[in-house]
């Protein structure tokens, strides 16, 4: 895409062009005489048992994809764990490494942390966001796609624009090699012919993608989207950070930088609010050179720094706070009847009379005169599986990007979906030639 931004994209080798030969990765065949509708032809017949079916799963043959993908040598078969999962695709259970309710659990230890007087305010993008995690056969290249997957998981839950979720389930729902397939399709529709000569042949390689690989990925499927670059080089992380203020202060559209502010400035706005709050603005995607996160809100510390919030898809996530994130999912998602257990209704000798917190029980049974003392059961604390016993500065440790850290990159790029109605056939045509960006510093 031909984009003013000169960074919108990861840098490949300089060996990497689109005139070398190019060799299919499974079967070894020669195909760089095939066109590239021709080449995803070819690919179809080796990752779909019927080619263009919708799944949520990769089709491929795990004992002929399995070392190709795979970073290194391992009996593991990752084109099988090419999966996608949002949390509105009920009644299944996220893969091990998608986890919902995050954001709850993150707005509970944010009102922990300002109850202490750590944090004055926090923001939170759209409650069902999802974190998806790189995984050990992608650890090496798969940021892009995993930021990828989470902006997905989050369109397609969302209710403000509902024909988001047609435009990206159909006719390949989103997913790591799909995403792949995707981009060469539209690369053959005249889509990105920048990119289409910087990566060449992608299908079935572990090439690194960028934000603007990534928006040309959701322009071909009608979703709007936003590029923006940052040069941090004269005003620091404040760039960065008041844009993303901002950002979340509007519950969707486009960002105007005219109107960026610190939060410090708008006291007289703020004193109403709520100390955390979530919106319903989506998860943006944060890049700089060599890796990509995505930012889910910000934090306001007690000294007045401003830390953003993020999802990093390279991180390791204690099981604890996984486990805190999916019973708090699974608490929102449980169907009210079954909130409460009903009382049952063939008890044939109904407790008379008990007596809590003492240290014996005493049971009657109506049909002797026996009494029978019973001892109290010991007590067994209950497992912390919401997470109430985690320290919140524990917590926000591993969520927290702070300004020092950011400063430690020039230029970044963002690229965030302002949930405007789907792209028109004349808008998608004209960003697919032009981009939708625009450079702050």
């Amino acid at each position: 895409m031909s984009y003013t931004l000169r960074d919108g994209r990861v840098n490949e080798p300089s060996g990497s062009s689109s005139s070398a030969s190019c060799i299919c990765g499974i079967c070894s065949a020669n195909i760089t005489s095939l066109s590239l509708s021709n080449r995803q032809i070819h690919y179809d017949t080796h990752f779909n048992d019927e080619p263009q079916v919708a799944t949520n799963e990769t089709k491929a043959s795990p004992s002929k994809l399995s070392n190709f993908f795979t970073p290194t040598r391992s009996a593991a078969q990752p084109n099988s764990r090419d999966r996608f999962w949002h949390s509105a695709q009920l009644p299944s259970s996220p893969p091990k490494n998608f986890v919902p309710g995050l954001i709850p659990f993150l707005k509970t230890q944010l009102s922990k942390s300002h109850s202490t007087g750590s944090t004055r305010r926090a923001v939170l993008c759209h409650e069902r966001a999802v974190l998806v995690l790189r995984q050990s056969w992608d650890a090496n290249w798969g940021c892009g796609y995993r930021n990828y997957l989470m902006a997905c998981a989050a369109l397609m839950d969302q209710q403000l624009q509902p024909m988001y979720f047609p435009l990206l389930d159909d006719p390949i729902p989103p997913s790591i090699f799909n995403l792949q397939r995707i981009l060469e399709e539209a690369w053959s529709h005249g889509f990105d012919p920048e990119g289409a000569r910087q990566l060449g042949h992608l299908v079935g390689t572990k090439k690194k993608l960028g934000v603007a690989d990534i928006q040309v990925a959701f322009t071909y499927r009608n979703i709007p989207s936003r590029l923006v670059e940052f040069d941090l080089k004269d005003k620091g992380a404040d760039v960065l950070i008041n844009w993303s203020v901002e950002y979340f202060s509007q519950p969707h559209g486009i960002v105007d930088k005219e109107s960026i502010r610190r939060p410090q400035t708008i006291n007289d706005a703020l004193r109403g609010a709520a100390a955390v709050t979530t919106t319903s603005r989506m998860p943006f995607i944060l890049q700089h050179d060599g890796h990509s996160r995505t930012i889910v809100g910000y934090e306001v510390t007690k000294s007045g720094d401003i830390n953003l919030l993020q999802f990093d898809p390279s991180q390791m996530l204690p099981d604890s706070m996984r486990a805190a994130g999916i019973a708090l999912w699974e608490d929102h998602n449980k169907p009210a009847s079954s909130k409460r257990p009903a009382a049952s209704s063939f008890s044939r000798t109904p407790l008379k009379r008990s007596r809590v917190n003492e240290n014996e029980v005493i049971e009657i049974n109506d049909d002797d005169d026996d009494v029978l003392v019973l001892p109290s059961p010991k007590s067994v604390p209950k497992p912390d599986i919401r997470g109430e016993k985690i320290s919140p500065g524990d917590v926000l440790k591993v969520f927290r990007l702070q300004p020092k850290r950011i400063l430690r990159q020039r230029k970044y790029q963002v690229l965030y979906f302002p949930l405007t109605s789907p792209l028109t056939e004349v808008e998608r045509r004209a960003q697919a030639a032009n981009g939708y960006g625009e450079k702050i510093s």
